[in-house]
């Protein structure tokens, strides 16, 4: 009988992992950890399964241990794995030694996507060496790979996980969560590479599935996961990956996005240190809050036949069942490895499970999915314009035919007014300065409520939100600059489109239209390119600011 020793395997999750390959009575299980009369404990829970308990040190001298102990596959569910220093990979790298196959439940984004530098040394050695057996990335990957079987191309991909309050959660998954607390994240956004801040970025997410009660409004914020450089791998044509996770309490979302300002600010280096306390503080707050936990994964994108399309997968774990999943993709790939269906080699543990795999785990515990798929609706300009939208040339239509996160890039010129009052209300819309020739980038997102325009000219940037309603049965496009909201009027035909306000508000409060600023604003093709043209001045005639140019689809990497 193959023998299997699991780092931590009395742990949070290595408990878990060890009750599932049990249940199989396939293997010979091993217990490694420092506290031994906690994994006797474990071992007294789990009757009817041939289990050992051995000391073991991830720190310690691991060829001897390993030597002794002569596993045919060590999964490593200790952590963590947010060590940066030389000796991160001397499990897997002993393992290898030894010729023992190694399998673990790494989250770090750095250790994952890292790990394929063992890949020489495995094959010579002819041992699997797999990172990341766990909820990210091997379980999401399988996730998005199912929703994009019908896309030609994948533009989009955002998930969110939400954890139940009573969800228990070890010192070492408290340090990985603290490890990156207001830390910079390189993330994939508007077809280029943008930084944001762990735990910031925050956005609320409702989790339905049908029939069963929905979860609604919990926070999430920004992760540093593996997910964020392998999904852009793995999808070449994606222009947005996005991964958000939170606690169930709006209080403790917050506190981990306060905390994360002094982090950010560099008045702190790391959080991780507070990580015994934080496990503290979650226990003695366990008893509120409930005991669900939710997943989603969405996807955009154009199917087949090149039409826009949107794809969601939707968990809701019941009764305390989420903290199994992160358990389940280690599970399979050791029952999949023993059946000879892994290759040698060190990589991320993606591609090597499908969505189906998991049914039959998922079937054991109160966990509750769905899959939806629809077609997206038209653009936001092609709503309001109707049938005119097809008479404007091809770039113009280009430049508003975007289904998700996208960017484009020119050049362009701006004036600035010299009046006293207009210049006051360019300061506060912060419209850029004067200036002459520069690189121009405008960077798309669309949520439910509509478009955001993000504009940068040589670096000042300014954006507004875009929607459209109803006026006396018309569709008008409505934009937003906070706390001002204007009507427009569009006019779209073989030449190009125009925009031409028709009303204003201040938070909702309808102003007079005598006193609206002056817009002319004009889409046009010259020299093949799309071209923009914006002048916005005061009612009685000082210029606000003018700003003309050209764009086309970015290329390149990013910032």
């Amino acid at each position: 009988m193959r023998s299997i020793l699991i780092i931590g395997g009395a742990g949070t999750f290595g408990a878990r992992i060890l009750r599932l390959l049990a249940e199989t009575q396939a293997f010979r299980l091993i217990i490694g950890g420092r506290d031994l009369a906690r994994a006797e404990g474990v071992r007294a829970s789990v009757p009817d399964a041939t289990i050992e308990v051995a000391r073991f040190d991830r720190k310690g001298d691991l060829a001897t241990q390993l030597a002794a102990l002569k596993p045919w596959a060590v999964i490593d569910a200790a952590g963590p794995f947010q060590d940066e220093t030389p000796t991160r990979y001397a499990v897997p790298a002993a393992c290898i030694e030894l010729g023992i196959h190694y399998i673990d439940l790494a989250d770090s984004r750095a250790f994952v996507t890292g790990i394929a530098a063992l890949d020489a040394a495995a094959r010579a050695a002819g041992v699997a060496i797999l990172s990341g057996a766990s909820s990210v990335p091997a379980f999401s990957t399988a996730i998005v790979d199912d929703l994009t079987c019908q896309m030609r191309d994948v533009v989009a991909i955002d998930i969110a996980l939400s954890a139940s309050n009573r969800a228990t959660a070890g010192p070492s998954v408290n340090a990985a969560i603290l490890s990156y607390v207001g830390q910079g994240i390189r993330y994939r956004a508007s077809g280029g590479w943008q930084t944001g801040h762990g735990w910031q970025c925050l956005a609320r997410k409702s989790f339905a599935v049908s029939g069963h009660r929905s979860i609604e409004g919990r926070l999430v914020g920004l992760c540093d996961v593996p997910d964020l450089d392998l999904l852009p791998e793995r999808f070449p044509s994606v222009r947005h990956v996005m991964f958000r996770a939170g606690a169930e309490l709006v209080v403790q979302n917050l506190v981990l996005w306060l905390l994360s300002f002094p982090v950010r600010w560099h008045w702190l280096r790391s959080l991780s240190r507070f990580a015994v306390l934080f496990n503290h503080l979650q226990k003695w707050s366990s008893f509120l809050g409930s005991d669900r936990s939710a997943l989603s994964v969405g996807v955009s994108g154009r199917n087949r036949e090149g039409e826009p399309m949107q794809a969601l997968w939707t968990l809701i774990a019941e009764d305390g069942h989420g903290p199994w999943v992160p358990s389940f993709a280690a599970v399979l790939l050791t029952q999949k490895l023993a059946a000879g269906g892994v290759p040698a080699g060190a990589r991320p543990a993606i591609g090597q499970l499908t969505l189906a795999d998991f049914a039959p785990l998922f079937a054991k515990f109160h966990l509750f999915t769905e899959t939806r798929r629809w077609p997206l609706p038209p653009p936001l300009y092609a709503r309001v314009l109707g049938p005119d939208f097809a008479r404007m040339p091809a770039p113009v239509r280009a430049m508003h035919a975007f289904i998700a996160g996208d960017r484009v890039a020119g050049r362009g010129h701006v004036e600035r007014g010299a009046d006293p009052v207009a210049r006051l209300v360019g300061w506060a819309f912060r419209f850029p300065p004067a200036q002459a020739d520069v690189p121009v980038e405008v960077a798309f997102s669309i949520n439910d409520r509509g478009e955001t325009w993000r504009r940068n000219f040589a670096g000042h940037r300014f954006g507004s939100h875009l929607s459209s309603r109803l006026v006396d049965g018309k569709p008008v496009l409505i934009e937003t600059f906070w706390p001002f909201t204007f009507d427009f009027d569009l006019s779209g035909h073989e030449s190009g489109l125009e925009m031409e306000i028709r009303a204003w508000r201040l938070i909702g409060l309808k102003l007079p239209r005598a006193l609206a600023p002056r817009v002319t604003a004009t889409e046009r093709v010259i020299d093949g390119r799309f071209s923009f043209n914006v002048c916005i001045a005061l009612p009685w005639g000082p210029l606000i600011v003018h700003y003309a140019g050209w764009l086309a689809p970015h290329i390149g990497p990013g910032a």
